[in-house]
Formats: structure tokens, C-alpha cells, sequence
């Protein structure tokens, strides 16, 4: 863990709600014994306030992300400032995931006044990923994967230009028109044109943006790290709050947080870049793996770097092949056999690949995407007086999830990732497996998609009797997305959640699922009589009512007490 900022106290008050706290503001002299988890329903987005209690009174806050992918910003403005009136304007701890506007987008949001909403609100400590330690005297693997993303992004909406100008030309129209079915075909080129755009999406990346890319040569996607450096940036123009960057085996104790009773266990993301490479995995559920590779060759066939003996082994064709207007001299322009006579005459049109090619936009796309995901910093966050565990894992994916529990090499019952710990005086060695077997509460990852919960280095670890998962999902913004929706939550995991956790499930589009008589759920996925009392007495949503883009109707947030 490297903290970049360790400002003193700067003087003012706490909360009048809690007790001191953090590194700006002291220790808390009492022990959290519990802990409260609001999930805020405002749309398609994740943003969660946890608030730590010492019989029964908050003695310390933190909120994990705050963004939403699509719909009206006022919802999330609403949330915003419930969350400021909750805390009463202060937070001891602030989480940003990873840089995807779905988690993030919040913290660059403003009022009618232009003012940025976070400035109303203190904040003691800003926790990132190592990943994002990319500053002057940053993470050098952290600014390497930075320049890299940069690089794909810009690759990625220089390919979605160059697709929306190939297939919105007259001659192209016109050609589609006298093929079979090709108006079909020319359909399925604006739907897929149209998912590309909202991967960049997740980016904040606009049809603007890719439009004008070749004319302004500037950033892309500006307001996400506007948002993400936002609490950075904060911090060096009023000293505080207090940035850290972890890595996986770190530990947030009391001697951290100042918060007696719990501890803050770093699974994610690997400081691994294999790892972080692998998306998908055939062990795991409908998961398959996807290297890099093709993007990388796609990326680079975007480009132009010939000086870069790098870029030159990752580009799809040899040097030799590489054409450019100055390396032709005008007795190779004589001659009607030249390559650069063949690819720029009129009469070989057909040998263009201008459209087709560019397909392969879709697995840069994909990728950069999961990418982003398999950065997401992942906490298991224990209550030390009753050893429950909650786990807090993003949107990781499933290069993520397997560096948790991967062996030493040569060494299969030996975890890299451990921790020494004290417990009633002695020392004791956890492990990731330990931490998921002691799992209560699962924040599902991204939304219950398919490629974000592991089956055999995940869930099948999860083995308490008392499980309950919360779901971000918003199923109905879910099946408009990309070319022919999103399955969110998807069938095979969220049947193996219900089986899991009795259906002690809490949605952000239909809160508990144990609502009602429960006569439609399966014998096999039914609580007992004893865990749904004890769930019921729990769980609790908001009287405020709020209003999706689709009509409908749901509480603000549902909160699950978790009990020490």
C-alpha cells in the first residue's frame, strides 16, 4: 500500500452523528460490532454506504463507488444528497473501484449551480486500486497499463470512426441495396456500430468524441478521469483527504482506520499483468479464455509506430508490407503491378478491407472492457468479534479472482496472498479461501453477469449457512443495452446464488426476494422458517419512492444489517 497524501488534522469538526475517526481526525475509542449496507437504487450502478455500528450507534461511514451507467442524473443527484444528510456531511472512508462511469460517475456531478456535489461533503481517506497510482512517483506497472488503455481507447473510437464512415457512405448504401438480405446486413452493421459506442460508454466516451477524434487530438473520455482523480486532485489543493493505493496482501486495521473491530482484507486486483489479461476462464460459469492477442494486433494495425520494436512484434504485418506514399518512387508508380498501384486504383476497389477488418473492433472492445473490471479493487472486510466476513469484489473478473487463491509455484497448499494476524492474542494465518468460507455477504460482481463471479475459486468457497447476496442489477436497463441486450442477472449464476443463500437475495430493481408468501420459489432454493425471520429482521428499505426512466417505482436504497 503506498499513500500519496498524509495531511494533518485541518481542523474541523466531525460529523455530530460520529465519533472521530480516520487518519485526519484520530482513532475511534469505541469497537464496531456490526455493519449496515445501504444500497441505493437510483438506476443501472453500483453505490453502497456502509455504516459501522457499536451497539446500535454509527461510529464510522463508508461509501463504495457512486455512478450510474444511463438514465436521469438527477436520481443520482438525489442520492447524493441523501448521503450527505445521512452522514451529516462527513465520510470517514470513500472507495472508487475502477474507472467505469457505472461506479464512478457520481463523484464529477454537478447541481443546477454548476458546482461540483462532493465538495459539500468531507472525506477523511479515498482508497484506489494500485492501478491507479499513476502520477509522478506512481506504480511504473500502473502507468505502463495506463498508457496502455490509453492507447486501446483511442484505438477503439479511431476504428468505430473509421466503421460509421465506411458504412454511412452513399456508394455503400447503394451497393447494399442491390445485394439479398442486404438491407438486413446494413442493419446489422448499425447495431453493431452502435455496441461499440456503448462499450466506450462505460468510459464516458460520447459520439462526439469519436467523431471529431482525428480533428482535436485530445483526451477521450475526459469526465470518468476527471471523476477518478477527482478526490486526487482535492487532496493536493486542500490537503486532504488522505489517498492510499493498495495491493493485493495488504491489511486495514485499527493502526489504518482508526476503527476498532474490523479489518480491511485486500484480495485485488493482481499486480500480475497475465492475470489481469484473463477475462474468461472454461473452469468457471460459461466463462472461456480470451488473451489479449487480437486486440493487440488490432490496436496496432490502427497505429503507426515503426520505430517501436514493441509495437513492430505485436503488429499484424511485417514491415515489409507497409505501404506509405513517400517509400514510392516514380518508377514503382509506372508499373500497373506495384502494390501501391493494385491497393490505391480505382478498377481494385474490391480489394479494400476498409469495413470488414474493422469487425475485429468488437474483440478490442470486449477486452478493454473486462480489462477495466479485472483493475476493480476487491476488500473483504471482517467483523474480528464474531469473524464474519463481507465481500466487496466490483466488477472483477475472473483473472482477478483466481489471483486470490493461486499457489506458490511448486507449492499447491501454499497461497501467494496471506495474512498474519492477531487474534486474542495470537498470530494467525488467513487466507482468501478462509476469508470466502466466512463470506455472509456477498456483494455480487457486475451486475450478476456471467463472466464476473467464479464458480470454483469463488462461490463454491462461499459455505456459510448464513449467505445473503446483494445484486446491483436493473434488469430492465440491462436488456436494452448492446446488440441484443444484456442477461443480467444471468440464469446459471443467479440459480446457483438462490441455491446458495436460500433466496436471501436483495435486488436493486425488486429488493428482497423473500418478499410476499414466497410460494413461487423453488423447495430447494426456500430459507427456513428460523433464516427468514432472522433475514426479515435485517432487511429494510427506504419510504422514499423514487421513479425509474422506464415508469417504474421502487424505494431509494435497501440496507442489510449484518449483526456481530
Amino acid at each position: 500500500m503506498k499513500r500519496v497524501v498524509r495531511p494533518s488534522s485541518n481542523g474541523e469538526k466531525p460529523s455530530p452523528s460520529l465519533q472521530s475517526s480516520g487518519a485526519n481526525s484520530g482513532t475511534i475509542n469505541v469497537k464496531a460490532d456490526s455493519v449496515s449496507v445501504r444500497m441505493y437504487a437510483h438506476g443501472f450502478g453500483d453505490c453502497f454506504l456502509l455504516t459501522f455500528l457499536s451497539n446500535d450507534n454509527p461510529v464510522y461511514r463508508m461509501l463504495i463507488d457512486c455512478g450510474m451507467l444511463t438514465g436521469d442524473s438527477d436520481r443520482l443527484r438525489t442520492v447524493i444528497n441523501h448521503i450527505k444528510d445521512t452522514c451529516g456531511g462527513h465520510l470517514n472512508l470513500v472507495v472508487q473501484t475502477h474507472q467505469h462511469k457505472d461506479h464512478i460517475s457520481g463523484f464529477n456531478l454537478r447541481d443546477k449551480k454548476d458546482k461540483l456535489l462532493w465538495d459539500d461533503i468531507e472525506v477523511d481517506n479515498v482508497w484506489l486500486a494500485w492501478t491507479e497510482n499513476t502520477g509522478g512517483n506512481g506504480d511504473e506497472l500502473a502507468i505502463q497499463l495506463m498508457q496502455k488503455q490509453e492507447q486501446k481507447k483511442r484505438a477503439l473510437a479511431k476504428a468505430l470512426q473509421l466503421y460509421n464512415t465506411a458504412i454511412h457512405q452513399a456508394d455503400h448504401k447503394k451497393m447494399l441495396n442491390k445485394e439479398y438480405l442486404g438491407s438486413d446486413y446494413y442493419a446489422a452493421q448499425q447495431r453493431y456500430a452502435s455496441a461499440l459506442q456503448q462499450i466506450l460508454g462505460f468510459f464516458d466516451i460520447d459520439e462526439k468524441e469519436v467523431a471529431s477524434l482525428g480533428a482535436n487530438g485530445g483526451e477521450l473520455g475526459l469526465t470518468m478521469k476527471d471523476a477518478m482523480g477527482y478526490f486526487i486532485q482535492r487532496s493536493k489543493e486542500k490537503g486532504s483527504p488522505d489517498i492510499s493505493f493498495w495491493n493485493p496482501g495488504d491489511l486495514a486495521d485499527a493502526k489504518v482506520t482508526g476503527l476498532p473491530g474490523i479489518k480491511f482484507y485486500f484480495l485485488g486486483p493482481p499486480k500480475d499483468y497475465d492475470k489481469l489479461r484473463v477475462m474468461e476462464d472454461a473452469q468457471h460459469i460459461e466463462m472461456y479464455l480470451t488473451e489479449m492477442g487480437l486486440s493487440d494486433n488490432f490496436y496496432m494495425a490502427l497505429t503507426n509506430h515503426p520505430d517501436d520494436e514493441d509495437d513492430e512484434a505485436l503488429s499484424p504485418f511485417h514491415r515489409r508490407y507497409k505501404w506509405h506514399a513517400g517509400d514510392v518512387d516514380e518508377e514503382q508508380l509506372k508499373d500497373p503491378a506495384n502494390v501501391w498501384n493494385l491497393r490505391h486504383a480505382k478498377e481494385h476497389d474490391w480489394r479494400g478491407i476498409e469495413t470488414d477488418w474493422l469487425h475485429n473492433a468488437g474483440a478490442l472492445a470486449l477486452n478493454l472492457d473486462s480489462y477495466t473490471n479485472n483493475t476493480s479493487l476487491v476488500i473483504a472486510i471482517e467483523l474480528e468479534g464474531s469473524n464474519k466476513v463481507l465481500l466487496f469484489p466490483a466488477d472483477a473478473q475472473i483473472g482477478n479472482w483466481l489471483s486470490w487463491t493461486e499457489p506458490v509455484a511448486d507449492k499447491p497448499n501454499e497461497p501467494k496472498i496471506k495474512w498474519q494476524v492477531e487474534k486474542g492474542g495470537k498470530k494467525e494465518t488467513v487466507t482468501a479461501s478462509d476469508l470466502l468460507a466466512r463470506t455472509v455477504f456477498y456483494k455480487v460482481g457486475h451486475h450478476a453477469s456471467h463472466n464476473a463471479t467464479a464458480r470454483k475459486h469463488g462461490l463454491e468457497l462461499m459455505t456459510s449457512e448464513d449467505l445473503v447476496a446483494m445484486i446491483p442489477v436493473d434488469e430492465a436497463v440491462a436488456k436494452k443495452q448492446g446488440k441484443k441486450g444484456w442477461k443480467m442477472p444471468a440464469d446459471d449464476l443467479y440459480q446457483r446464488l438462490q441455491e446458495k443463500t436460500k433466496s436471501r437475495i436483495i435486488r436493486l430493481d425488486k429488493g428482497s426476494l423473500l418478499a410476499g408468501d414466497n410460494k413461487d420459489l423453488a423447495m430447494g432454493v426456500r430459507p427456513s422458517r428460523q433464516q427468514l425471520d432472522a433475514f426479515n429482521s435485517c432487511f429494510s428499505e427506504s419510504d422514499i419512492i423514487i421513479t425509474t426512466d422506464e415508469g417504474n417505482r421502487r424505494p431509494l436504497f435497501f440496507e442489510y444489517l449484518v449483526k456481530g
